[in-house]
């Protein structure tokens, strides 16, 4: 960390008072060590401030890597009824199988709903979907919006487009401009939250508890939108197929190949960290296109809780560290310093270091308040969606169907119909009642 980050977290730790966090449940009396398992940059300095306000409770923080290396081995601990931490990171999409596998705590025992007016909205209805148990506490979000190079609207002569069919007539004025040799935007085609947070914003719904079982709805009427759009794109030529988080993406984005693309709210970091200089100044963000103008909607892609294990011997304390953690503005600052996380917490979506113009990814994006429109987003997603213990498989079975639409071997809702076809397959062979 250089210089002016650390003076700007010595400055969070000190300006930032508790006294102005919400009241958290008091420390358990004697002395409390939680192990931690998170992939978040510099977490285990986070910890020190928790650490100085409860010096009872010593935390130890092991990073295991991102969610599927940190996912395998805490499902192994939680099988085998042994060797799990106090408190775990896990993804919204993800925690359904984590409860479903028994391995989680319910919070409600020890307050945590207490808590829930301090968040926004829809991120409680993800750790809770009855509104009654607690599996986890809203950690970080990945609301949506468009990031996009102002230099080439500028050079194209379109605008920002503020509804589908805008960008739909921006595309094909961009790539008659300039020859096909630009794209307007970019379709993620392995990364089934992405699309699915495309029709999130539209009200999609892909799962849904129905008494003791599951409906699963895959195919429905908003993903056959979003889907039909974008194909309609990717065969004219108007948008690129490029894989997210490649050098190929990132060099076209930094070459001024590509116009605009759809990124949550933790994307911007990954564009002043990957493109560094290259493009520098040259992007913005503004609010996803619409279906109808109007009031914004938004869908996520990412975002993550802390979870409590039932094999923790210390659940009160360790309830207590994940509410502080994501409640604290120590804490939510730091981690967005360190790590770009995007709170989940009402309050943490207005904290001034989020608003800082000096600092990536504001400073990549022409000094703009990035976080303003991301926070707009945030308040714009449905709160009822839900995803499915069978998750994992629905994510990669995504993929398949995507590679052989873009081949021409399926039409977007003959994939569309196969994704649910298959999963629904699946489900019901790992056990579940749905339909």
């Amino acid at each position: 960390m250089n210089k002016a980050l650390l003076a700007l977290s010595a400055l969070l730790l000190t300006s930032s008072a508790l006294a102005a966090d919400p009241a958290l449940p008091k420390a358990p009396a004697g002395k409390v060590t939680l192990e931690v398992w998170s992939w978040v940059p510099g977490l285990d300095k986070t910890v020190q401030a928790f650490e100085k306000a409860y010096p009872n409770i010593d935390v130890k923080v092991t990073n295991l890597g991102g969610g599927p290396q940190t996912y395998t081995k805490l499902r192994t601990a939680l099988q085998a009824g042994s060797g799990a931490p106090d408190v775990a990171q896990i993804e919204y999409g993800f925690l359904p199988a984590f409860v479903d596998l028994g391995g989680l705590e319910d919070l409600s025992k020890y307050g945590a709903n207490t808590y829930r007016k301090y968040f926004v909205p829809w991120t409680w209805g993800q750790v809770s979907p009855d509104g009654k148990a607690v599996y986890a506490i809203p950690q970080d979000t990945g609301p949506f919006a468009m990031v996009y190079r102002a230099d080439l609207m500028k050079k194209y002569g379109v605008s920002v487009p503020k509804t589908w069919a805008e960008y739909e007539k921006a595309a094909e004025t961009v790539y008659k401009k300039s020859g096909g040799a630009v794209k307007f935007g970019n379709f993620y085609s392995t990364f089934a939250p992405w699309f699915m947070a495309l029709a999130w914003a539209d009200g999609g719904q892909f799962f849904r508890r129905d008494g003791e079982g599951w409906v699963q709805n895959l195919n429905n009427a908003s993903a056959k939108k979003v889907l039909n759009t974008w194909y309609r794109m990717i065969r004219k030529g108007h948008v690129s197929t490029l894989q997210a988080f490649t050098a190929d993406y990132w060099n076209a984005a930094g070459a001024g190949k590509v116009v605009t693309n759809l990124e949550a709210a933790w994307g911007p970091g990954g564009y002043a960290g990957s493109l560094k200089d290259k493009s520098a100044g040259q992007w913005r963000v503004a609010d996803l296109p619409q279906w109808k103008a109007g009031a914004v909607r938004s869908g996520n892609w990412g975002g993550s809780s802390s979870v409590v294990t039932t094999q923790s011997k210390n659940k009160e304390a360790a309830t207590l560290f994940a509410l502080w953690l994501n409640l604290s503005e120590n804490a939510v600052g730091t981690n967005w310093i360190n790590g770009g996380l995007f709170p989940a917490s009402d309050a943490g979506l207005e904290l001034a270091v989020l608003k800082d113009k000096t600092k990536n990814p504001s400073k990549f994006f022409g000094g703009q308040d990035i976080s303003s429109v991301y926070a707009r987003a945030s308040r714009g997603v449905n709160v009822n969606f839900q995803w499915a213990p069978w998750f994992p498989f629905v994510n990669d079975n995504f993929n398949k169907q995507m590679d052989l639409m873009l081949k021409g071997r399926l039409s977007p809702d003959q994939a569309l119909d196969a994704w649910q076809r298959e999963s629904l397959a699946e489900a019901k062979k790992q056990g579940y009642t749905v339909r």
